[in-house]
């Protein structure tokens, strides 16, 4: 007998009124956490090894003319281990780190590819981990987690990278949402309108789906819309805004976007 997907619950239209307001999501973008102490005593290698003490996840979504997703996003500067390995459990795994086109320069990441086909232009540069001694394969929760703190720190450089590696930076246009409204250059605003360095971490959320019985098959595996989103930020305290609202909010704030998307 055929397996038969299970079928959804119907879930009322969302509106406006569902979401939060940027200023609510902004200030658990940076709002100060006190973490609890890992299960393992060891002493960190360095700094970076360190867990953050700020800093939560905020859901994301673009409009649905566009690619209709919710994307999980944090300040890469507060990234740790246990946020990390949260991200990948339900996201496509795909870790992305969003930042300003200054820091693309600075940290030497040209672009992936030299013609970019990808359906929104999406600016991928070459993928990277850290380069340093706590880093093994570059793929565990703690060594991307590294990698994603290392672009923010102050005193990071080209040379604090390996290329290719496990993370895919990102290169946000200059003028920001008001220029292009991608997850890219939300995650950044958020960073900037945080006062923070401007480079974040941003994976697309998926729905976990049910695992076939006595299969290998799982008949999850597809984007969270605004519905899912909306579920999954509400069971655990996270808070859903949309690239619509953000644009409003810093065109009120900073005016509009002129040309090339600059003020």
């Amino acid at each position: 007998m055929p397996h038969e997907e299970p079928r959804k619950a119907q879930i009322p239209s969302i509106t406006k009124h569902n979401f939060s307001s940027i200023p609510d999501a902004l200030s658990d973008f940076s709002t100060q956490l006190q973490i609890p102490p890992s299960p393992t005593k060891s002493t960190p290698a360095n700094p970076l090894s360190s867990p953050p003490e700020n800093g939560r996840f905020i859901i994301v979504l673009d409009s649905a003319d566009r690619e209709n997703e919710g994307d999980l996003i944090m300040a890469a500067q507060f990234m740790t281990k246990r946020s990390m390995a949260f991200m990948v459990a339900h996201t496509t795994g795909i870790i992305c780190t969003p930042m300003s086109p200054a820091l693309t320069q600075s940290f030497d990441l040209p672009q992936m590819v030299a013609d970019n086909t990808e359906s929104h232009q999406t600016a991928f540069t070459v993928s990277i981990d850290a380069a340093d001694p706590a880093v093994t394969t570059g793929a565990s929760a703690h060594d991307r987690a590294l990698t994603c703190r290392m672009l923010a720190e102050s005193g990071a450089g080209a040379a604090s990278f390996r290329r290719p590696g496990h993370v895919f930076p990102l290169r946000a246009r200059s003028g920001g949402v008001r220029e292009r409204k991608g997850h890219t250059e939300a995650a950044v605003e958020f960073c900037r309108l945080a006062g923070l360095k401007e480079v974040a971490v941003i994976s697309e959320l998926v729905n976990q789906g049910v695992e076939i019985e006595s299969t290998t098959e799982n008949w999850g595996g597809d984007m969270m819309r605004g519905d899912d989103c909306l579920a999954f930020g509400a069971a655990r305290g996270v808070k859903v805004c949309t690239i619509e609202d953000l644009v409003e909010y810093v065109t009120s704030k900073d005016g509009m976007a002129g040309e090339n998307g600059q003020i």
